[in-house]
């Protein structure tokens, strides 16, 4: 079993054979969407790289299902351009931004939404209430990632589908939202992370909120 509150550098598909199966209370996967996102909207230059693997939707949907306990459940953001079809999708989340993207500025309309599959097994139950599927949140300045999430919008999933002290595990990690948002809602976390560069600004992140939390 890997041990929990670290984050792992390395391929999620090797990294996960060392998690027992139905052990996991709930994944958080924000995987590479296959679109070769790069975005342009950069008055300097985008100052992030192309993300590895984003030529092809992957999401290793079965492996990462048998790690979940059967009160878990499973939440997957990708976007609309490259459906996730699968049949242990119970419901789409659709997250609202307060902006758009620019793109084909006089032949399509703006994006302002990402799709978040909702994947719960037999057993799971809310936490904290049934809401609407339509769920508003600001997306972020990717300060530290090209497709950074909103902690809001993590601590939202966590808090509705988790209690106190239950393993979370996040297979792509990327700049470690999920793991400092388990670290302010006292959840455990099991973070993977393909690109060094990554897991050295989720640790750093993780460690300066450490550090805070130690002046109050």
């Amino acid at each position: 079993m890997l041990e929990p509150n670290k984050i792992y550098q390395g391929d999620c598909l090797e990294l996960m054979k060392q998690i027992p199966n139905e052990s996991i209370d709930l994944i958080i996967a924000d995987p590479p969407y296959g679109i070769n996102y790069l975005s342009n909207h950069y008055k300097y230059g985008n100052p992030h790289k192309k993300i590895i693997n984003d030529d092809s939707l992957f999401i290793p949907i079965i492996g990462l299902w048998q790690k979940l306990k059967t009160t878990g459940a499973m939440y997957v953001f990708y976007s609309h351009k490259k459906p996730l079809v699968s049949d242990k999708v119970k419901n789409v989340i659709i997250w609202v931004k307060d902006n758009w993207s620019a793109g084909d500025l006089f032949g399509d309309y703006g994006n302002q939404y990402e799709c978040i599959a909702f994947m719960p097994k037999k057993d799971f139950k809310l936490k904290n209430g049934r809401f609407s599927n339509v769920w508003n949140c600001k997306r972020v300045k990717p300060e530290f990632h090209p497709t950074q999430k909103p902690i809001d919008l993590i601590k939202a999933i966590i808090r509705n589908a988790t209690n106190k002290n239950d393993l979370i595990l996040d297979p792509f990690i990327g700049s470690g939202t999920t793991a400092l948002a388990c670290k302010q809602m006292d959840r455990n976390f099991i973070g993977m992370e393909l690109e060094p560069k990554y897991v050295e600004i989720a640790n750093k992140r993780i460690e300066d909120f450490r550090n805070q939390e130690k002046l109050f």
